[in-house]
């Protein structure tokens, strides 16, 4: 019989490395994205700081939850910072050319080229729970800041209400393409690719990608001689926002206990993937402190191609290591639906 999970027990361990990573990834996107989009809107005189004291006016303070522990209130810390770095992403697509920031007019207002303009990171002290304090009022305060920019954005029409609700809707659908993204930065950019595999998240800062109820992302890369796959044997974590859904049979016993005990031979009845006796095949239980996506392949035949059009050869499967990431003939053939084989 199998094992029961008992959900009630705290899942997280690693404390101090989820709430590190928070902080961390806030004052990054504070200082870094959003607040020079600020500085240099309002010197421009496209949404003043006057324009922002009208808007506030219109944005409903959220009331605090209530948590009944440690853990849940740092899963909502970073709950929060993901629809914080989703709604800069928002916030500053979309707009018209003539009041948009192009990436030498963000590195001269972030200080990048001047230190004096530099907006400076807060620091973090004290002990574990009063950084949770801290980090929850942060939160509040730069969301609402958020809020009220993107209003004033909204109000003065630089953004169509309807085309940025169209965004937010599929910007939170859950899917593969932040995962592809990353996939074919690395494939192009060796340096980016060297990152990734050395720091995992902090690399994928530069990206813009929102990093979910993450502690600590582990990229680990196939080659030639290595082939690496990810499951969960515990239950089934899983960096969604990355990754996208949960297939359902990673949360399968079948798939939990094969991979595990024979993963050359599970490869292939379940996924119809053929290693080669030469490559070593190595596994990596993600769990809820540090969740692993893997790093495929390029495919053959690829070297002329653009990063957006790498993305597509990308597939979840791909990225958990039960397939290779495909070649520009199998894009089609990849619409199909899914079929693995699952043994009792």
């Amino acid at each position: 019989m199998a094992k029961q999970v008992d959900h009630t027990k705290p899942h997280m361990h690693d404390f101090e490395g989820h709430v590190r990573a928070v902080e961390e990834d806030l004052e990054y996107y504070r200082a870094k994205r959003f607040e020079p989009r600020v500085i240099y809107m309002a010197r421009r005189g496209v949404v003043t700081f006057y324009d922002l004291l009208k808007a506030k006016s219109k944005i409903k303070t959220k009331r605090r939850r209530k948590f009944a522990n440690l853990e849940s209130r740092i899963r909502a810390l970073e709950d929060a910072l993901d629809d914080y770095v989703k709604g800069i992403a928002l916030a500053s697509s979309g707009l018209p050319k003539e009041v948009g920031m192009v990436i030498e007019d963000t590195r001269k207002e972030r200080g990048d080229y001047d230190e004096f303009f530099r907006i400076r990171k807060k620091e973090h002290g004290g002990s574990l729970k009063e950084r949770i304090k801290r980090l929850e009022q942060d939160l509040k305060d730069y969301q609402m800041l958020l809020d009220v920019h993107t209003y004033a954005l909204v109000q003065k029409r630089y953004i169509k209400r309807a085309d940025y609700n169209k965004r937010k809707k599929a910007l939170y659908a859950k899917n593969v393409w932040n995962g592809a993204k990353i996939v074919a930065r690395a494939w192009v950019d060796p340096e980016f690719r060297a990152d990734l595999i050395e720091r995992g998240r902090e690399a994928v800062r530069e990206l813009g990608i929102p990093p979910g109820r993450l502690g600590k992302l582990g990229v680990v890369e196939n080659t030639g001689s290595t082939h690496n796959v990810v499951v969960c044997t515990l239950c089934s974590c899983y960096p969604h926002d990355l990754l996208g859904d949960t297939p359902w049979w990673y949360k399968h016993d079948s798939y939990k206990k094969r991979i595990i005990k024979d993963p050359r031979g599970t490869l292939k009845e379940m996924f119809s993937l053929d290693v080669p006796p030469h490559v070593q095949i190595s596994i990596h239980d993600s769990t809820s402190d540090v969740r692993y996506m893997v790093l495929p392949r390029r495919p053959p035949g690829t070297g002329g191609m653009k990063e957006e059009v790498l993305a597509k050869l990308v597939t979840r499967d791909s990225l958990i290591g039960v397939a290779e990431a495909l070649r520009p003939s199998q894009l089609a053939a990849s619409k199909k639906t899914e079929r693995v084989t699952v043994y009792d």
